[in-house]
């Protein structure tokens, strides 16, 4: 038994490596992520913060313009008056009579009509809107801005400020949601190459432990001298491993078939009950008579199927290998055949380590084994469920795992079409 301790040994560590190594890389990528994502937070914040600095900045410019125009039209009016009086003629000169100084100054509609033409933004009103708001220089109205120049200016300033925002909103969700998309994609290249590493550390472990099996038995055989008995107990040791081996061997080839697309189903009519039936009690035999505490639930009703018997065989076998290996003895598994409209739904279900939420659709993933690979205990290679999905698929089926939690057991819900039963003769 020495090259088996070696060989679990071995995978030990290559697991614990695989463990150490896992951990710094996620937690680096996460650091980097969120430093990239802070920076580029801080930079679009300060850019907005310039954006509303700037239009403040020239709001006020225009204010100052405004209230400029104010100035140019009071000096206007002003002049007006001014050059009124000026050209009077002298009242001490001989040559005219006296009349009074502002009796034939413009009215003061005809100002404000001047006003308004050359400075719509200003008004004449009877009285100040604004503490700034200078009186004419005959005291008979006072100039002020009207209010809707100043209103369109500060919306002209929000919605540049709005606009900004909304540029460095877009900007930052543009950018992050890239970054997500790329760290998820590198986090999903990591953890297939992690389990890939593991799927070659389990693989060398299934084909390590049945071939050294098979040369301790060998070595037995040829080495001693055993009575008939014993060499029937080594026999069937012996055939044991060999269909261990044979399964893994087939798993691998069925995979690569799936996944170059050449997996070839023979499809028929086939009727559920009996076939379902003869792979339960089949597989129980051959994991020990009783191990799997099987019990059937089939409906009476005869329901067919157009499948492929020695493909949807290996669906059953894989589901029924699982609720075995990850269920502790003793063992309940229930296998129920079922109706649901025009499908059929076969449900295997157990009592042994369920599934986290998390773990509901990984299961299917190639490679995929629920646990930490440091404390892992049951033997596999995850390509069962991912074999299962495939060939659920091509027959135009679904396939789902469900559980209430870890350590409440587990259920796969297999879901295919229901064929008419078909004609006799």
């Amino acid at each position: 038994m020495a090259p088996l301790s070696d060989a679990a040994k071995g995978r030990s560590l290559s697991q614990d490596r695989d463990m150490a190594n896992r951990a710094p890389t996620f937690s680096l990528q996460r650091i980097i992520f969120l430093a990239v994502s802070l920076v580029l937070c801080v930079q679009v914040g300060w850019w907005i913060n310039v954006q509303i600095r700037e239009s403040g900045r020239l709001l006020e410019a225009r204010a100052q313009a405004l209230n400029a125009s104010r100035a140019e039209a009071w000096q206007m009016d002003s002049l007006t008056i001014l050059t009124y009086i000026h050209a009077r003629p002298d009242p001490s000169s001989r040559s005219g009579s006296v009349e009074g100084r502002f009796a034939a100054l413009p009215s003061l509609e005809q100002r404000r009509t001047a006003i308004h033409r050359m400075f719509p933004h200003v008004a004449v009103v009877p009285a100040p809107l604004a503490p700034g708001d200078p009186a004419l220089l005959d005291g008979s109205a006072f100039l002020s801005l009207r209010p809707e120049p100043m209103i369109e200016l500060q919306n002209q300033r929000w919605h540049a400020v709005f606009r900004a925002a909304s540029e460095g909103a877009f900007m930052v969700v543009a950018v992050l949601f890239g970054f997500v998309l790329l760290y998820r994609k590198l986090a999903e290249e990591l953890d297939l190459k992690l389990r890939q590493r593991n799927f070659t550390s389990a693989v060398t472990h299934e084909l390590k432990t049945p071939i050294a099996s098979l040369r301790v038995w060998t070595e037995t055989l040829f080495t001693r001298t055993l009575g008939d008995e014993q060499r029937l107990r080594i026999r069937g040791l012996m055939e044991k491993d060999l269909d261990r081996l044979n399964e893994l061997v087939g798993n691998l080839l069925d995979v690569a078939r799936a996944e170059s697309g050449s997996l070839v189903l023979h499809r028929a009519p086939l009727e559920l009950e009996p076939w379902l039936r003869g792979m339960c009690e089949a597989m129980d035999q051959r994991l020990g008579a009783g191990a799997l505490g099987l019990r059937l639930e089939f409906t009476s009703e005869p329901l067919w199927i157009h499948a492929d018997p020695k493909a949807l065989g290996s669906v059953i076998e894989n589901l029924l290998s699982n609720a075995y290996k990850y269920a502790a003895e003793p063992r309940q598994t229930t296998v129920t055949l079922d109706s649901d409209g025009d499908d059929v739904l076969i449900v295997v279900s157990d009592l042994g380590q369920g599934l986290s939420a998390k773990d509901l659709q990984r299961v299917f993933h190639r490679f995929f084994r629920v646990g930490d690979e440091m404390t892992r205990q049951v033997a596999g290679t995850g390509l069962g469920l991912f074999l299962v999905k495939e060939i659920v698929t091509r027959h135009e089926g679904d396939v789902r795992a469900s559980s209430r939690g870890p350590g409440l057991g587990s259920a796969f819900t297999v879901r295919l079409p229901r064929l008419p039963r078909p004609a006799d003769g």
